[in-house]
């Protein structure tokens, strides 16, 4: 529940791990007497795989969470979203957001980079297996997260089209995940999902456990924390919308979590 300042950690984290994350630049954003400090900073610099990570210190403390978008290259509704909740501005906590993970594979418009499926790199009880999984990895424990959003999105649509996950929320199985993600599904279910797409409506998938080599399930096995693999389909769906529909689940969720978006105004 504390909030930290991540770049500190991650730059005293950089002399002894050789995870690379260096500063690149620190924003205030104003809102009257509201202050929220905007750190950019780059994972990876200088290699391929380099990315940003955005840090939002909001003006009161309060739990921190991880987002992470771009995972896979070819879903775009996740690293839009993750890019989204980078530019928002918060009441209280903190949000470490890293919205286009796996460059590589987002600049090739692939599921895939060179080394693979990068969401399989993340081992519960074990180090991650690559080096971007590792430093990614080290984000996340960095952070010391209260909750972690992963987002994603599928061609296809949960129980309607075999082996695609579209319009599923799967929660960890660390209380409240459970709890947090039937209540988010029914609010997004009844303010944004339009009456006349039934099929798009949001459901709860399987309980995230920590047993494969996702990011998610590794939050779930070594940290024992709160949280969420959003899916959003691609099918009869823009990317456009897809992603605003993202955003807007990530958003009741952190809110859920005590982590509420500011939206008084344009920040300047």
């Amino acid at each position: 529940m504390r909030r930290r300042t991540f770049i500190e950690r991650a730059t005293a984290a950089l002399g002894c791990s050789g995870v690379g994350v260096a500063a690149a630049g620190t924003a205030t954003a104003m809102q009257g007497e509201r202050v929220s400090e905007r750190t950019t900073s780059t994972l990876l610099a200088g290699t391929k795989y380099e990315t940003d990570i955005v840090t939002i210190d909001a003006p009161a403390d309060g739990p921190t969470a991880v987002v992470v978008g771009g995972m896979h290259g070819d879903e775009p509704s996740g690293y839009r979203a993750a890019t989204e909740v980078a530019s928002w501005d918060i009441d209280a906590g903190r949000i470490v957001a890293v919205p286009e993970a796996n460059r590589v594979a987002i600049d090739r418009g692939t599921r895939k980079n060179d080394q693979g499926d990068f969401n399989r790199k993340f081992p519960p009880g074990e180090q991650p297996t690559t080096k971007l999984a590792r430093a990614l990895w080290g984000v996340v424990t960095d952070a010391d997260p209260d909750v972690v959003l992963d987002l994603h999105s599928s061609k296809g649509i949960y129980r309607t089209h075999e082996s695609f996950v579209g319009q599923v929320i799967f929660p960890s199985r660390v209380e409240p995940a459970p709890q947090y993600a039937e209540q988010t599904i029914a609010e997004v279910n009844e303010t944004v999902v339009p009456w006349y797409m039934p099929y798009h409506r949001y459901k709860r998938g399987n309980l995230v456990d920590g047993d494969h080599p996702l990011l998610m399930h590794k939050v779930a096995g070594d940290l024992g924390q709160p949280g969420y693999l959003v899916e959003s389909t691609k099918f009869i769906l823009d990317p456009r919308t897809a992603a605003q529909w993202t955003a807007s689940i990530a958003e009741t969720l952190l809110a859920k979590h005590g982590i509420e978006r500011h939206t008084g105004g344009d920040a300047s």
